[in-house]
C-alpha cells in the first residue's frame, strides 16, 4: 500500500508539472498576442503552445498482442527568434493490455525540448525526451528511467492541413521486453510514422497518426487525438 500511494504522489505530480507548463503557455500568449494576429502560424503544433490528449491502438509481438495508451502532452513555445526556436513540453502515458491472463500496465512522465527551424518548404524539428516510468507486467513490479527522441518535418499541405513524418527512437530501460516477457533487460524500439493534423478553428486542432516499429511490418500502430491552442 506504501508502495501504491507513492506511485500515486508521483504521477499525481508530474501531472501537476505538466498542467503548470500549458498555464505557463496562457499566461506568455496573452502577452504577444498582438504580434502574432498578423501572422497565421499554420495548422502545425509544433512552435505553439498548446495541450493535446490522445488515445492509441498499438499492435506488437508478444503478449499482450494488442494494448491501448492514453496520453497527455503540453507544449510551450517558449523561446522564439527570426526563423528557429525551442519548446518544452510534458507527455505522460498510461499503456495497458492484456492477454490470456496476462496483463500490462505503465505509466510515464517525460519532459523534454523541441528545437525546430522554419524553411520555405516546411518546418524540421527535432524532439529529446526523459522521464521515469512505472510498470506492473506479469504480476512482477518494475520502475527505470525511459527516454525518447523524435525527428520529424511537418509540411503544410494544405491551408487547414499539416502532415508530419516522422521518426522515434524510444527505451524502457530494466521494463518487460515484449519479445521476451520473463527478461529484465532494455527495451528499445524505432518508430517510423506519419501524423496528419487538421486545424478545426483557431483554438482546436484534430490528428491522426500511423506508426510501424523495427521489429516488423506487423507491429502498428494508431493513434488519434485532439488539441487546443492557447
Amino acid at each position: 500500500m506504501k508502495k501504491t500511494n507513492i506511485l500515486n504522489t508521483s504521477i499525481l505530480s508530474v501531472l501537476a508539472l505538466g498542467l503548470t507548463l500549458s498555464a505557463s503557455a496562457q499566461t506568455q500568449g496573452a502577452a504577444t498576442t498582438q504580434t502574432a494576429a498578423s501572422a497565421d502560424p499554420g495548422p502545425g503544433l509544433v512552435g505553439t503552445n498548446y495541450a493535446e490528449v490522445d488515445l492509441s491502438y498499438q499492435k506488437q509481438g508478444g503478449a499482450p498482442e494488442f494494448t491501448n495508451d492514453y496520453q497527455f502532452v503540453s507544449n510551450t513555445a517558449f523561446f522564439k527568434q527570426s526563423t528557429y526556436g525551442v519548446d518544452a513540453n510534458f507527455t505522460y502515458d498510461y499503456l495497458r493490455g492484456s492477454s490470456s491472463g496476462f496483463t500490462d500496465h505503465r505509466d510515464e512522465a517525460l519532459f523534454g525540448l523541441t528545437g525546430y527551424t522554419l524553411l520555405n518548404w516546411g518546418k524540421p524539428f527535432v524532439t529529446a525526451d526523459a522521464g521515469y516510468a512505472w510498470q506492473h507486467a506479469g504480476g512482477v513490479s518494475r520502475k527505470g528511467f525511459a527516454y525518447d527522441l523524435t525527428a520529424g518535418v511537418e509540411f503544410q499541405v494544405l491551408k487547414d492541413l499539416e502532415l508530419t513524418p516522422f521518426i522515434e527512437y524510444s527505451a524502457e530501460p530494466h521494463l518487460y521486453n515484449h519479445e521476451a516477457k520473463a527478461a529484465n533487460f532494455p527495451d528499445h524500439l524505432f518508430d517510423y510514422g506519419v501524423k496528419a493534423t487538421y486545424r478545426i478553428n483557431k483554438e482546436w486542432k484534430a490528428s491522426l497518426s500511423a506508426d510501424l516499429d523495427q521489429r516488423s511490418i506487423k507491429d502498428w500502430g494508431l493513434r488519434a487525438g485532439v488539441s487546443y491552442s492557447f
